[in-house]
């Protein structure tokens, strides 16, 4: 018999206050909340390891999580669905997924940190849930030692900062690339994510083995009337020359002409985040960092990935089949040629940059560096300095 809620103490904490609960929703659910209590009263997770699923109707796309407490819950199987990049879905998917969720599983449709959906179930459920999944337009894979599922920002349809359209990227490769997601084959799990611009916000430098990032060659844009608009409204000038990491800003004149020294410019956004009259430039592409990843596997750790490209140039549709040949060539020399569970950025480590470029027949390029650009919503202490005052109290 499912406890209430109220009779466990950690759980019921975390219903006071005037924001809404999650543990609400968990109640409300077939979760077993005393799972999740002893997983609060421990300070870990309630649940071990897992591991891919062997379903023989599906190749991949089933998976489960082993709890450390067999007496409350054996195990957790889940799918994990192929997710339309960028996170677009209508409101009738959205409602039809948490249907299936309610009759094949617990009641929960799990958001992934990843950018995918999980549903969570029964090994006896999974194939049904599939086949009504797949009724709906969508699939399943991305489990096991195959190429996840190819994550997106939401891109220009909302974001204003967009060099590339990042869904319609990651929607190329995903289709182009889905034999990868469904059919585990490679040396380790293989992530990737498409951003729309340097700022990152989807963290792909930082969490994925290939990101593909939104930049621009030229020089950022700046428009002169505007500027003066928003210093005559209060913008702080003087605190976004000192805003910018490698001092590239300048005023001069009385008319505060503003100029950006081409060759200290890294195109890293800082200028254009803090004002409006200061736009990207109109050169754009994409830059292709490599290994990046969250784990503490492997002999290198976590990882910020290597800048393998500096520069692809992506005018719309018509160049992806020239981002989809590299990369598939690189899949292809990572899976001839790493270890066993060996990730991306341990293999590039290991291996070396010069071997990989020359390998796929590309340039070598002063661009090509371990360290990608700086996120610029973590700013470095010294790119602050000087306008703490202007921004922060």
């Amino acid at each position: 018999m499912k406890p209430n809620v109220k009779e466990l103490f950690f759980c019921s904490r975390l219903l006071e206050g005037p924001y809404p609960s999650h543990v609400k929703e968990l109640a409300s659910s077939r979760y077993p909340l005393e799972i999740y209590e002893t997983g609060l009263k421990e300070g870990s997770s309630a649940f071990g390891p897992g591991g891919y699923l062997s379903i023989p109707e599906l190749p991949a796309g089933a998976s489960l999580r082993v709890s450390r407490y067999p007496e409350m819950w054996e195990e957790s199987p889940f799918i994990r669905i192929l997710s339309p990049a960028g996170g677009w879905m209508s409101a009738e998917t959205l409602e039809a997924l948490a249907d299936l969720a309610e009759r094949y599983g617990e009641g929960l449709v799990h958001f992934t940190a990843g950018g995918t959906l999980e549903i969570y179930t029964t090994r006896e459920n999974i194939v049904p849930l599939v086949r009504e999944l797949n009724a709906l337009g969508y699939d399943v894979g991305s489990t096991g030692d195959d190429l996840r599922c190819i994550t997106a920002c939401c891109g220009p349809a909302r974001c204003d900062m967009a060099l590339v359209d990042a869904p319609a990227l990651a929607t190329y490769l995903g289709q182009r690339f889905i034999d990868e997601q469904q059919y585990p084959g490679f040396p380790q799990k293989c992530k990737s994510g498409v951003a729309g611009c340097p700022n990152d916000c989807i963290r792909a430098m930082m969490q994925k083995d290939h990101s593909f990032i939104g930049v621009y060659r030229d020089l950022p844009v700046i428009d002169e009337s505007l500027l003066a608009e928003w210093i005559k409204k209060g913008g702080d000038w003087q605190a976004l020359i000192a805003s910018c990491p490698e001092g590239a800003l300048k005023i001069e004149g009385s008319s505060l002409h503003l100029k950006i020294d081409p060759e200290a410019c890294t195109r890293c956004m800082t200028c254009i985040n803090l004002c409006p009259a200061i736009r990207p430039g109109k050169e754009r592409g994409v830059a292709w960092v490599v290994g990046g990843k969250y784990g503490h596997r492997g002999p290198q750790g976590p990882m910020v990935g290597y800048v393998l490209v500096p520069f692809l140039p992506i005018r719309g549709p018509e160049d992806y089949d020239a981002l989809g040949d590299l990369f598939g060539a690189f899949l292809e020399l990572w899976a001839d040629q790493a270890k066993r569970k060996e990730r991306v950025g341990d293999f590039v480590a290991r291996v070396g940059l010069i071997r990989i470029l020359r390998e796929l027949g590309l340039k070598v390029e002063p661009q090509v560096v371990e360290s990608p650009q700086r996120n610029v919503f973590r700013p470095y202490r010294e790119a602050m300095e000087g306008i703490k005052g202007a921004f922060y109290e």
